[in-house]
């Protein structure tokens, strides 16, 4: 592994010359990927009129989610990592480019959208585990935390810009443009693996049959206590917390702000979490991590209750950031705990569980909000459906407190 080059002592993991290459493409491509993520919910409500339809796009994103991440960990640890971010990364792209086609010349249809929004999950559930276990192979343990906070930012900084971009953008060109630049943006990632140097390639795992690797491990996660309770607080805090998203575009109809109210939604959610990570990466030694969890997982859980009661579009953006700040500080916590407990050779595997957790289970849990919004009234039953889910993660992480409270990370 390559020493860091004069590292910061605030940033330590950015003197690493493979992180920050990483680091770099994955600003530029998750800021095309957020555009586009608001473009599919707002192109959908406009052909449907229906929250339901929403909870619909969420299960073509949750279903590869949730059932390839298992098979692709152990995939992950039997290959060239960076080749296989390439093909990942390269998929993803045509579907965004075929997507723009569709839009662009107006023959677009809903089918269309969850038809990519599966086909990307799919990649996605072999892209998030590789580069997941790969972050280890490119900063120096201590520094480990540090390099997920920043890990962390990427996806949640370039949610401040990108959807803050996509409603500024929408109205004069459309969802077609966005669904464009979402296909350029994947080329920062390519490129930036590209240059990558003396990366270890593969964990070594690759000796035994890959169906063997597979159930190796999901042993080692159900044997390790530890690690499972980890697992069930990040799905918790997934179904019961994230899965709001998908219903903002219904937030931003009732508040009557249009779609550059929905991009600043998302970019107050995304500005909180940007907040949240480099305040976490910022932090040399964090104590009692245990406690810290589970107190920004309760913050979470009020602010998104205070989200579902908001009377005012400003208060919504408040309560929004407040929610990004500890939504990232919890999952972040969660995801160095794990990382730190496990081999190098199970990497992957253990990843990719995390990975169902932190991306299935939230567009898994969008379908059950909208279904709830639904019967509840439809479009107003959405605040209504974001609140019991609220309520919900508040209640059961005061139930676990007593298990985590005096965890710390170095102790494991």
């Amino acid at each position: 592994m390559e020493k860091a080059a004069a590292p910061s002592p605030r940033f330590a993991a950015l003197g690493y010359r493979n992180f920050k290459l990483l680091w770099s493409g994955l600003i530029v491509s998750n800021m095309g990927t957020w555009m586009q993520n608001v473009a599919n919910g707002w192109l959908v409500l406009q052909l449907t009129n229906s929250p339901l339809w929403l909870g619909l796009l969420g299960l073509s994103f949750a279903l590869p989610m949730i059932i390839l991440p298992p098979l692709a960990g152990a995939v992950v640890d039997r290959v060239n990592r960076i080749k296989l971010l390439y093909f990942t990364q390269s998929i993803q792209m045509l579907g965004a480019f075929v997507l723009a086609a569709l839009t662009l010349f107006g023959g677009v249809q809903v089918w269309h959208i969850l038809a990519v929004s599966f086909i990307s999950a799919a990649m996605l559930a072999f892209d998030n585990p590789a580069r997941q276990a790969l972050v280890p192979d490119l900063v120096a343990q201590p520094d480990l935390l540090n390099a997920l906070s920043l890990n962390s930012a990427t996806y949640t900084g370039a949610a401040l810009i990108g959807p803050a971009l996509a409603g500024v953008m929408l109205a004069p060109f459309g969802a077609g443009a966005l669904f464009f630049i979402n296909g350029v943006s994947f080329l920062a990632v390519i490129f930036a693996l590209a240059a990558m140097r003396d990366v270890r390639t593969h964990s070594g795992g690759f000796q035994h049959p890959l169906h063997q690797s597979f159930w190796n491990g999901l042993t080692y996660a159900w044997n390790n206590r530890l690690i499972m309770a980890l697992l069930v607080l990040s799905a918790i805090g997934s179904l019961f917390g994230r899965s709001y998203q998908t219903l903002l575009p219904v937030f931003s109809r009732l508040w009557n702000v249009g779609p550059q109210g929905y991009g600043l939604l998302l970019a107050s959610a995304g500005a909180g979490a940007l907040v949240g990570a480099f305040g976490l990466a910022s932090v040399k030694n964090v104590s009692r991590h245990g406690a810290v969890m589970l107190v920004n997982g309760l913050l979470f859980s009020l602010s998104l209750i205070g989200f579902a009661l908001s009377p005012s579009f400003w208060l919504g953006m408040v309560l929004l950031f407040i929610v990004g700040v500890t939504s990232t500080l919890f999952a972040t916590i969660i995801a160095t705990f794990i990382q730190v407990m496990i081999p190098n050779e199970m990497r992957g595997r253990v990843m990719s569980y995390y990975t169902v957790t932190l991306i299935g289970l939230p567009s898994l849990g969008a379908l059950g909000s909208g279904a709830v919004a639904e019967w509840l009234g439809g479009l107003n039953g959405a605040p209504r459906a974001v609140l019991i889910a609220a309520i919900l993660l508040g209640i059961i992480l005061i139930f676990v407190t007593p298990v985590f409270w005096r965890r710390n990370i170095q102790r494991g």
